[in-house]
Parts: C-alpha cells; sequence; structure tokens
C-alpha cells in the first residue's frame, strides 16, 4: 500500500497509531484503524485482506466480513493498492537541527536523534505532542547517528563519542547517561542483551546491568564493555551487514542472509534467505511472521527460504520491521520517493 506524502522521512507504527517524521521536522501522526477503514471503502475486499495482512495478526482485529475475505484471498497473488495522505494531526517537533537521523516511539513517547542530539516529548491519546512549547525535551546533545529501544531503555550511538544508555525512560524523567566509550554506529537492545556496533560489519556483546521487575519484565539499567577480549569487537565480514535480532546474530551479504546462532565463533552458520541482485545490504530485518527484509542502495526486497520477492525499486530514506510487536508483525514500513510504502508479506500465515 503506498500513501502519497513526499515530506516522510521515516516511519514508526505504535498503539494504533502510525507516525511520520518529516524532513523538515514535524510529527505526522495516522490513526490505523481510519486507514484500516479507507481501505476497505476504497478497495473493497482487497482492502480488507490488506488492512489485515498489514496491521493484524493471528485473529486480532479480524471481524467476520474480514475473515471471509481473508479465505476467499488468492494468497500465491500479490496486490498494490493507494491511498490519498490523511493524517488526524501535525505536529511540530521543534528543534534546532539540520538533519533528522532516526525515530523510535517507545512507552507513549516519541524520541528523535539529530545531528544536535537526541530529543524527546510525550504523546497524548490522539497521537499528538502536546502544544505545550516546553514539550520537546533534550537527552543528549551529542551528534546521534541512531537509536534503539528495549527492556525500559533507550541507546543512543553517538560515532565516536560512543554508545550512551538511558535506562527507566518510562519515568517522569530520564535516567542520568550511562556512557560507553566505544565507537558507536548503532545498537540493539532487547531478548536478554545489548549489543553495539563500531562499524555495520562487527559487534560486540556487552556486559548489562540487567532486573526484573513485579512483573518479570526485565529492565536494562547500564552497561559496559565485556570483560572477555574474545567478546570485544568482533568482524564478521567485511562488506557484510550484522545485526542482533530475536536473540540471534544475522550476517547479510550479497549472497543470503545466514544465522550464527548467538555467537559467530561458536555457531555453525546456517542460511536463512537468499540475497538478489548482488548489491551489498545497507539494512536487515526480521518481520514477526520470519521473513527476511533486505534494503541495498537500490530496492528493498524481502525473503524467506529460497522465495524472493522485491517490494521496491528505488532507493529509500527508512525501512523498518517490527517484530516485536504482536499486532503489526507483518508490517514493513518503508519512507520512499513520494510517500509512504506499507507491505507485508503473508503467503503461509494463517488468520
Amino acid at each position: 500500500m503506498f500513501i502519497e506524502e513526499p515530506r516522510a522521512l521515516d516511519a514508526f507504527a505504535y498503539r494504533g497509531h502510525l507516525f511520520v517524521l518529516t524532513f523538515d521536522g514535524c510529527l505526522i501522526t495516522y490513526n490505523i484503524s481510519q486507514i484500516a477503514s479507507s481501505l476497505d471503502e476504497e478497495h473493497g475486499d482487497d482492502g480488507l485482506v490488506a488492512a489485515y495482512g498489514l496491521f493484524s495478526s493471528k485473529g486480532i482485529g479480524a471481524s467476520p466480513r474480514m475473515k471471509s475475505a481473508w479465505k476467499r484471498f488468492d494468497h500465491s497473488s500479490s496486490r498494490s493498492l493507494e491511498l490519498p495522505s490523511s493524517p488526524v494531526a501535525t505536529s511540530p517537533f521543534a528543534i534546532e537541527a539540520s538533519a533528522h537521523l532516526d525515530m523510535r516511539v517507545y512507552y507513549n513517547r516519541v524520541f528523535v536523534a539529530t545531528d544536535r542530539g537526541t530529543f524527546w516529548a510525550p504523546l497524548e491519546s490522539t497521537g499528538q505532542v502536546s502544544s505545550d512549547r516546553d514539550a520537546v525535551r533534550s537527552i543528549t546533545r551529542a551528534p546521534t547517528e541512531s537509536l534503539s529501544t528495549g527492556m525500559g531503555a533507550v541507546g543512543a550511538s553517538l560515532g565516536e563519542e560512543g554508545l550512551a544508555i538511558f535506562a527507566r525512560i518510562y519515568a517522569e524523567d530520564c535516567a542520568p547517561e550511562n556512557r560507553l566509550l566505544r565507537r558507536s554506529i548503532r545498537s540493539t537492545i532487547g531478548w536478554g542483551s545489548a549489543v553495539n556496533y563500531p562499524t555495520h560489519d562487527s559487534y560486540e556483546v556487552l556486559e548489562s546491568t540487567i532486573v526484573e521487575d513485579g512483573q518479570g519484565r526485565k529492565e536494562l539499567l547500564g552497561v559496559h564493555a565485556s570483560s572477555s577480549s574474545k567478546a570485544a569487537g568482533v568482524d564478521v565480514q567485511r562488506g557484510g551487514y550484522v545485526t542482533w535480532e530475536s536473540g540471534r546474530l544475522l550476517l547479510a551479504d550479497a549472497v543470503s542472509v545466514s544465522s550464527f546462532g548467538r555467537a559467530s565463533s561458536s555457531s555453525r552458520r546456517r542460511t536463512l534467505a537468499r540475497a538478489g541482485g548482488g548489491d551489498q545490504p545497507l539494512w536487515v530485518g526480521v518481520t514477526g511472521n520470519r521473513c527476511i527484509v533486505t534494503e541495498t542502495a537500490d530496492r528493498i526486497s524481502v525473503a524467506k527460504a529460497d522465495q524472493y520477492l522485491i517490494l521496491h525499486e528505488g532507493p529509500a530514506a527508512s525501512v523498518r520491521t517490527f517484530s516485536g510487536s504482536q499486532r503489526y508483525q507483518r508490517l514493513v514500513a518503508a519512507t520512499v520517493d513520494g510517500g509512504l510504502l506499507l507491505s507485508a508479506v503473508f503467503r503461509s500465515d494463517k488468520l
């Protein structure tokens, strides 16, 4: 599905809303229920199937009419649908920055990484940033390359200035910064681990201070470099892209995407999906139904075992998957030339 919005830079689905960050620093909010209704009105049964495939999983939110359309749909086919842009709100994210580089929505707060630091603001129930002129606050003034969230914490990768961890961000004020003084271009927080990436093809598993709350949920309080020299800065493969996903290490190159289990030095490599085009991957993500999504300089593709599909021809400003989400497990959200591309691959899924 394609929504026309030429200003779109980044997108994030969270709790019934689709948030889009623009190049000029505004936060556009779409109501996902309204998108689903528009798909039904504009495209009938195909729209119902698209809405379910994009925004639900395993029966969540499925009406009897939607179930019927899903069962009749030819799951070996593909559909491309378009909708006009109909946001419910546009909020100025008033910060002085010349480049907006990443966005996360977590614990009802939106976090934006820029060349002037990382900023956050609370979200109202409508999905808007508060109109209070002091609503947008800073957690670091260091130029931030990317963000990660998980276990109640936000990680800000500050390049040569290291990785900053802010714990218990759901509290009234973010916790003091815990800084790992290692180069960091991105990080992964979650699945009981914290991982830093000094380059796109190297990683280090960090020693983490983790506690459990009263409901058994893990919280990350801080990180520091591992005392084991073998765990620090492991170079996996020059020209590849390594990422920690669902508790396993994934490596993508121009040929395939493989899993190394929890450590490349101790696990046998297992091919999960083939790559297409022979191009170097810029980003790799996994959907909740275990499809591998790969971004290269000129396409977005999805693969599972030996099945391969091109989702988009051309460059993308951002690509996201939501493997940890219950509702958005199939969703692939990308900002491309002219607007927002929402895709779902569900051929082998059941209702």
